[in-house]
C-alpha cells in the first residue's frame, strides 16, 4: 500500500495471479477492504465472463446453451461496470482529488479492469501453451507479448496511481450508462 492507502500495482498484479488458486481467502498479505474487495470481486467476475463467453465458442454448443450464456454474460458484464464504479469511488475515498489537475483518459477503475482481463488471458494463454495440444507451440509465441503487455500496463497503473495520490492528475469515476434491451431498462438498467 501506498501512503493514501491505495494498493501498488506490482501488489495488484500478484493478487490477481493469486485469486484463482485462492479464491476468497482474501488479498495474499494484507487486510481485506477498501479498494480490494472490488478489485477482486471484479477480477472473479471477468474470470466468470471469460468462461461464458468460451462457452458460446465451443464447437457443440446449441442455441439454448449459447442464449444462456449469453444472458449470463450480460449480467456479468453489468456486474462489471458495478465493480468499476465501486473501485472508482472507493479510490476516490482514499485520496484528495486536486481539481486544478489534468484529467486522465480512463478512470482507474477502467484500467484496473483491463488488467484483471489481460491476466486472465496471459493465464489461459499460458495454460493452451503448456497444454500439448497442436495449437502449443504457436500459442506460446504470444507468451512474451502479452508479458510485455502486462509490464507496460503495470507501469502506467503504477503512474496513474502515484499521481492522483499526489495530485497531479485526477479523474472522473466511471459511469455506465449502456441501455440493455430494447426499452433501455433490460439487464443493464
Amino acid at each position: 500500500m501506498n501512503a493514501s492507502g491505495l494498493p501498488v500495482a506490482a501488489a495488484i498484479i500478484d493478487a490477481l495471479r493469486c485469486l484463482p488458486a485462492t479464491s476468497g481467502t482474501g488479498w495474499p498479505g494484507e487486510e481485506v477492504g477498501g479498494i480490494i474487495d472490488p478489485i477482486l470481486a471484479l477480477h472473479s467476475s471477468n474470470a466468470a465472463q471469460w468462461d461464458r463467453e468460451d462457452d458460446v465458442r465451443r464447437e457443440h454448443a446449441n442455441d439454448a446453451k449459447v442464449a444462456a450464456a449469453k444472458r449470463d454474460i450480460d449480467q456479468l458484464n453489468r456486474a462489471r461496470h458495478a465493480l468499476i464504479e465501486a473501485i472508482d469511488r472507493a479510490i476516490l475515498d482514499a485520496i484528495e482529488p486536486c481539481v486544478e489537475a489534468p484529467l486522465v483518459t480512463e478512470s482507474p477503475g477502467m484500467a484496473i479492469d483491463r488488467l484483471s482481463v489481460l491476466v486472465i488471458r496471459l493465464a489461459s494463454t499460458e495454460a493452451l501453451a503448456a497444454s500439448g495440444t497442436a495449437d502449443a507451440g504457436l500459442v506460446s509465441e504470444r507468451i512474451p507479448r502479452l508479458r510485455s503487455q502486462l509490464a507496460s500496463l503495470e507501469e502506467a497503473i503504477a503512474t496513474l496511481l502515484n499521481d492522483l495520490t499526489h495530485g497531479t492528475r485526477r479523474f472522473i469515476g466511471h459511469e455506465s450508462l449502456k441501455l440493455y434491451g430494447p426499452d433501455g431498462r433490460g439487464a443493464g438498467g
